[in-house]
C-alpha cells in the first residue's frame, strides 16, 4: 500500500490569496474560515501544483489574482510549494506561472508573451513531460481524483461509475447465473449459441418484425372480408342446373336456325326429332334437379357449420392466449416471491460486528453511549429492511394467489371452448362425408335406360333429316333473335357461378389470415416467454454483482439496475445510504460520509491512500474514519483561515 500524506504547502499569489502556509505534518486537520476566505481555493492549489488543473478538474483556469474588475494583476506570479511524505520519503514539489516579457527592437514598449510554466522537484528545474512522468509514477490522476474528493466518484457519468465498481470484484460467470435462476436447461438451450445481450437484441428484431405483421393483419382481414362478393340468392346447385337448361334450349334454337338457313322440306322429321330432344332435356333436367337439390342442401349445411367452426376457433384461441398470460404472471410473481423470501432470510442471519466497537485508528474500545448507538443503528436498520422486505412478500404472495385464480379460470375457458370446437368439427366432417358419399352413389342421366332409348329413336330421326334449300331469311332471323335470347341467359347464369367461385376463393383467404394470425399469436408468445427468461438471468446476473459490490462498502449500498414498470430491465448505478439516493435526497453530510467509504474501497482497490480534502465538512456532526490524511475545509466566523488538529471524535 502506497502512503501520501501532506507534509506542508505553501500559496503565493495564487488566486486570491497572496501568502498562506499550514503545516499538517501528515496529520488530519481542520482550515476554518469566512465564505470567500480560500478554503476551496486550497485544494485548487493542491491540484494545480500536481496537474496544472483546479479541483473541478479544468485545465483552462487562471491561478493569477484578479483586480476587482475581473482583469489580472500583472505582474504578480502563481505559486504553490508543497512537501508530501510518499511511503516515509519526504519529495518537494514547486509549480509557478511566471510572466514573459519582450521588447521588440525599435519599440519603447515590453510586449507580453505567453506565461511560462516552471517546475521543481526536491528544487531540481523539470520539463513538463518530465514532471508529469514523477507525478503520474506516484499515483496516476484519475485514480488520485477518485482518492482526494469525496465526490469525485459520483460526479462521474453512470455509465463510468458502473465500470469502475465491476472492476473491483470478479465477474459473475455465465454458469454461475444460470444456475442460480433455477431454470438452468432452458436458459442453456436459449443461450447456445449467442450471449445473453444478443439473444435479447435478437428476440427484440422478431418481436417489432412480428408486431408489425400482426398489426397489420385485423385491416388485411377486414379488406378482405369487405372483398366478398354478395352471394347469389339461388343455390350453386340450382345456377348449374338452369345452365345445363338453358344450353339444351340454345342447341335446339341453333338447329331451328340451321334448319330455316337450308329452307328443310324434312319439316315433319325435324318436329318429331325436335320433340324427342325435348322430352330428353326435360327428362334429364329432372334427374339432375333431384339430384342435385339434395347434395345443395347438404352443402349449405356444410357452410353453415364452416363458419361456426371459424368463431369458436376465435374463442379457443384467445382463450389460449389469456392463459398463457396468467402462467407468465404467476412465473414472474412466484419468481420475486422466492427472491425476497431468500433476501428476507439473509437479512433475518445478519449479526451485529462487535469489530464495530473498536476504533480502527487507534484500536480504543468506543465509549458505552457511542456503542449503543451503533448496536441501535444496526438493529434499527436491520428491522426496516426486514419489514420492507415483509410487505413486498405479501404483496407478491397476493399477485400469486390472482394468477393462480385466473389460470384456474382460464384453464376452464380452454377446456369449455375446446369441447366446443371439436363438438362443432365433428359435425363438419360427419356433413363432408355425406356429401361425398351421395354425391359418389349419383348415376350420370347418360347411363339411364331411359335415357338410352331416346337418344336412340333421335338418331333415328336425324338419319331421315335431308337438307333442302330455299329463301327463309325472316324464319331464320326470328330463329336467331331466339337463340341470342338463350345465350345471354347462359352468359348471366356463367356470371353469377363466376361470382361464387369469387366468393369462395375470399372465403378461403378470409380463412388463412385468421390462420396466419393464430400463428403469428403462438410464436409471440413463445418469444415472450424467452424475453422474460433473459430477463430472469439479468435480474439474477446483476443481483449477484450488486452482493459482491456491496460487501466491499461499510456505509454505502450500490443499485446497478432497475425494474421498469413493464418489466423491463435498464442498468444504472445509484449509490444509496439506508436506502436513500445519493443524486437526490441524501444531505451533504450523508454524502460526504458516503463519498470517504467510497474512498476507503478504492484506496484499498488501488492500493494507495492520499489526502483527502473535504470540502463544506461544517455540515458533517462526525467525519467518517479513513486510513487517509483528511483536510477539512469548514466555514466558520472566522475572518482569516486558521488551522486546527481534527480530533479523534470529529474523524470516527
Amino acid at each position: 500500500m502506497k502512503v501520501i500524506k501532506l507534509i506542508s504547502i505553501s500559496y503565493h499569489n495564487f488566486k486570491g490569496i497572496q501568502d498562506f502556509t499550514f503545516e499538517p505534518d501528515g496529520e488530519s486537520i481542520a482550515v476554518s474560515g469566512q465564505n470567500a476566505t480560500g478554503k476551496t481555493t486550497l485544494f485548487d492549489g493542491f491540484t494545480w501544483l500536481l496537474f496544472g488543473k483546479n479541483s473541478d478538474d479544468v485545465k483552462k483556469f487562471n491561478p493569477k489574482p484578479l483586480n476587482t474588475d475581473g482583469t489580472e494583476q500583472l505582474g504578480l506570479d502563481p505559486e504553490v510549494d508543497a512537501t508530501l511524505e510518499i511511503d516515509g520519503k519526504p519529495v518537494r514539489l514547486h509549480r509557478k506561472l511566471a510572466e514573459k516579457w519582450i521588447k521588440p527592437r525599435g519599440q519603447a514598449d515590453k510586449q507580453r508573451k505567453p506565461d511560462v510554466t516552471e517546475l521543481t522537484i526536491d528544487d531540481v528545474p523539470q520539463k513538463v513531460k518530465d514532471f508529469t512522468a514523477y507525478i503520474d509514477s506516484i499515483i496516476n490522476e484519475d485514480s488520485f481524483k477518485m482518492l482526494t474528493n469525496p465526490f469525485a466518484f459520483n460526479n462521474l457519468k453512470w455509465q463510468d461509475r458502473r465500470e469502475l465498481l465491476l472492476s473491483l470484484i470478479t465477474d459473475v460467470s455465465d454458469d454461475e447465473v444460470i444456475e442460480a435462476t433455477g431454470k438452468a436447461d432452458e436458459l442453456k438451450e436459449l443461450l447456445s449459441d449467442h450471449t445473453a445481450g444478443d439473444m435479447k437484441a435478437i428476440i427484440a428484431a422478431q418481436r417489432r418484425k412480428l408486431k408489425a405483421e400482426m398489426d397489420g393483419l385485423p385491416n388485411r382481414i377486414d379488406e378482405a372480408t369487405r372483398a366478398i362478393p354478395a352471394e347469389s340468392t339461388v343455390s350453386l346447385a340450382k345456377l348449374k342446373l338452369q345452365l345445363n337448361e338453358y344450353k339444351n334450349k340454345l342447341t335446339e334454337a341453333q338447329q331451328t336456325v340451321a334448319m330455316a338457313a337450308t329452307g328443310d322440306s324434312n319439316a315433319d322429321a325435324r318436329n318429331q326429332k325436335a320433340q324427342l330432344q325435348s322430352s330428353y332435356n326435360d327428362l334429364q333436367m329432372a334427374y339432375m334437379q333431384g339430384n342435385q337439390l339434395e347434395l345443395s342442401g347438404l352443402m349449405e349445411d356444410i357452410n353453415t357449420t364452416q363458419k361456426q367452426l371459424n368463431d369458436k376457433r376465435n374463442v379457443l384461441s384467445s382463450a389460449k392466449t389469456s392463459l398463457q398470460q396468467a402462467k407468465t404472471a404467476l412465473e414472474v410473481a412466484t419468481t420475486k416471491h422466492d427472491e425476497l423470501v431468500k433476501k428476507w432470510s439473509i437479512i433475518s442471519e445478519l449479526k451485529f460486528d462487535e469489530d464495530q466497537l473498536t476504533c480502527p485508528t487507534c484500536g480504543q474500545e468506543l465509549q458505552a453511549d457511542k456503542q449503543e448507538e451503533v448496536r441501535q443503528h444496526f438493529n434499527v436498520e436491520k428491522s426496516n429492511q426486514l419489514e420492507t422486505v415483509t410487505v413486498e412478500g405479501k404483496q407478491s404472495a397476493k399477485d400469486i394467489n390472482l394468477a393462480n385464480n385466473e389460470i384456474q379460470s382460464q384453464t376452464q375457458a380452454v377446456e369449455s371452448a375446446q369441447a366446443e370446437f371439436d363438438q362443432v368439427q365433428n359435425r363438419l366432417d360427419s356433413l363432408n362425408n355425406d356429401y361425398n358419399q351421395t354425391k359418389a352413389s349419383h348415376t350420370p342421366f347418360e347411363e339411364t335406360a331411359k335415357a338410352k332409348k331416346l337418344q336412340a329413336e333421335i338418331d333415328e330421326q336425324q338419319r331421315l333429316i335431308d337438307t333442302n334449300s330455299g329463301d327463309n331469311s325472316k324464319a331464320k332471323q326470328v330463329a336467331q333473335d331466339h337463340a341470342n335470347r338463350i345465350q345471354d341467359d347462359i352468359d348471366h347464369i356463367n356470371a353469377e357461378l363466376a361470382n361464387a367461385d369469387q366468393v369462395k376463393q375470399q372465403q378461403e383467404r378470409v380463412k388463412q389470415l385468421h390462420a396466419r394470425e393464430d400463428e403469428l399469436k403462438d410464436v409471440f408468445m413463445k418469444l415472450d416467454q424467452h424475453s422474460y427468461l433473459l430477463d430472469q438471468y439479468t435480474r439474477t446476473r446483476v443481483t449477484m454483482l450488486e452482493e459482491r459490490i456491496n460487501k466491499l462498502f461499510k456505509l454505502v449500498n450500490f443499485k446497478l439496475f432497475e425494474i421498469q414498470k413493464n418489466g423491463e430491465i435498464n442498468e444504472i448505478c445509484e449509490a444509496t445510504v439506508d436506502g436513500v439516493p445519493f443524486s437526490t435526497d441524501l444531505n451533504n453530510a450523508a454524502r460526504i460520509n458516503a463519498g470517504l467509504d467510497i474512498i476507503n474501497t478504492l484506496s484499498k482497490h488501488y492500493q494507495v491512500v492520499a489526502p483527502i480534502f473535504v470540502d463544506n465538512a461544517e455540515s458533517v456532526n462526525q467525519i467518517a474514519d479513513t486510513e487517509a490524511q483528511q483536510i477539512a475545509l469548514v466555514v466558520s466566523r472566522d475572518k482569516a483561515l486558521t488551522i486546527e488538529k481534527l480530533t479523534e471524535e470529529e474523524v470516527a
